[in-house]
Parts: C-alpha cells; sequence; structure tokens
C-alpha cells in the first residue's frame, strides 16, 4: 500500500510566446505579475459574467505557462481562449499527451505552492500532498481517489468540472480565501462583476464544508466528495452553519468556510 496514484482526470493547456502572461492576465482572477518559475497557483477563468468557465493550477516552465485543469474542462477552455489569443504573440496547445499527473499524500510542511523542476517534469508541493507533473506516465497505485479529495476538501482546495462549469461566482467556491482571488489587480473578463459583489454585494452561494460523503442534495450543488468529506454551494448569507437534506432524506450539517 502506498500514499500515491495516478490523477487521470486532470489534463493540460500550454500557453507560449512573448505575450503569454499579458495575455492570461486579461483572463484570470489572479495577477501573472506575481508568478515565479518557483511558486505554483491557483486561479480561474471566467466568462464576462464573472462565472467560472475553468479552475487551474498553473505553474510556469522555461517561459511557458502549464494549466493543469479537470480534463473534460480543455476542449471548452481551448475554445475559448483560442477566440482571443490570435490577436496576441501567443500560443495555446493541448499537451494532455505529453505530460500526466500523479499525486502523493504528505505530511504538511513549510514549503506550500513551492516548485521543483526535476528532469522529467517539476513537483509542486500544495501543503498536505504533491503533484508530480511528468512528461511519462509513472504507475502510482495504493491511494483511492476519494482519500486524495479529502486531502483537497482540507484545504478547501476545489476544482471546476464540465458539470459546473458557468454557474458560480469565484467567491462562491472560496478562492477569495485560498489566494486564487486578487482584487487589486488590473481589469479582466468578469471582473468588474467580481468586484462589485465583493465590495457592494452580499454573496447568497457560498462553499460548505460537510463532515459526511454526501452523493447528493436535495438542495445545493456538490463541488467535491471524498471518503469523509464533502464540499457543496449552499444558499447562506450568514457565516452559521445550516442543516441540509441528503437524497436518501438524511439531515446533514454543512459548515460555511
Amino acid at each position: 500500500m502506498t500514499n500515491s496514484l495516478t490523477l487521470d482526470h486532470f489534463g493540460f493547456l500550454e500557453l507560449s510566446g512573448k505575450d503569454s502572461k499579458k495575455f492570461l492576465q486579461g483572463y484570470t482572477t489572479f495577477n501573472l505579475e506575481t508568478l515565479t518559475p518557483d511558486k505554483a497557483q491557483i486561479g480561474a477563468i471566467c466568462d464576462i459574467q464573472g462565472r467560472v468557465i475553468t479552475s487551474f493550477l498553473l505553474a510556469e516552465v522555461k517561459g511557458k505557462l502549464l494549466l493543469r485543469m479537470s480534463k473534460d474542462l480543455l476542449a471548452t477552455t481551448f475554445s475559448f481562449l483560442s477566440k482571443y489569443i490570435v490577436f496576441s504573440k501567443a500560443e495555446i496547445r493541448d499537451i494532455s499527451n505529453n505530460f500526466f499527473c500523479h499525486g502523493i499524500a504528505i505530511s504538511e510542511n513549510n514549503s506550500f505552492m513551492n516548485v521543483k523542476h526535476l528532469e522529467n517534469g517539476l513537483e509542486i508541493d500544495l501543503g498536505n500532498r504533491k503533484e508530480l507533473w511528468l512528461n511519462e506516465r509513472e504507475p502510482k497505485e495504493g491511494m483511492c481517489l476519494k482519500d486524495w479529495t479529502d486531502l483537497e476538501i482540507d484545504l478547501s482546495h476545489s476544482w471546476i468540472s464540465s458539470e459546473n462549469s458557468q454557474v458560480f461566482l469565484p467567491q462562491s467556491l472560496n478562492y477569495h480565501q485560498i489566494d486564487a482571488l486578487d482584487f487589486k489587480k488590473g481589469c479582466y473578463l468578469g471582473q468588474e462583476i467580481i468586484a462589485r459583489m465583493h465590495f457592494r454585494g452580499k454573496l447568497k452561494k457560498r462553499l460548505h464544508l460537510i463532515n459526511d460523503p454526501i452523493v447528493r442534495l436535495k438542495d445545493g450543488v456538490l463541488i467535491s466528495q471524498g471518503r469523509k468529506k464533502t464540499l457543496a454551494v449552499l444558499k447562506n448569507t450568514t457565516d452559521q452553519p445550516i442543516e441540509v437534506i441528503s437524497q436518501e432524506n438524511e439531515k446533514v450539517l454543512a459548515q460555511p468556510l
């Protein structure tokens, strides 16, 4: 039994060229001016209404930007960015056949988001786990995906999939609390609505932690479901926990994050 696994549900897009950072700066929720080759960054790409199209983990390798995201959103994201990138000195391509994502569970340490460059890829420290982005597939067996998801949930890390793309503002996914949303950077697509909610609005739909492996909810949207825990977006304008009902008519407590 090992503490590693292959994360086949993730894929990769690569942005390259002189203007790749400048281009992506206009479409991401975080500030690329702070990005360095030694640090990874969680972020999102939103539509004009401020709804998250996709979320990703990003690293810079030899001047190129690698975006790891849910594999079922690669085509959607590629198509969306391709409409605009033609006006920049930058290129985008799907490199999911060249890079493979593996996960390793670790004890928490002080190198959060640090990137270690390897001969065959890179290693990203995510606090309680590491992701290895390698240019060849390595057998990583022994850890269940649901256990990995519990590690993600422990740090409120969640990734948009095709099932919930273009549904939520990034604040509803708690991205402002995990440094994936910068309210001080310049303009980007959807920024006006996202900023208005932050400075003038009241968030009605928020990310909640449920300490049970819920499969379905009668109200709300499941975001991540592990072996022991669940993340869901629920209607709640307070900081107080609320009771929700599962599809099996069981009452469970949901704590806003």
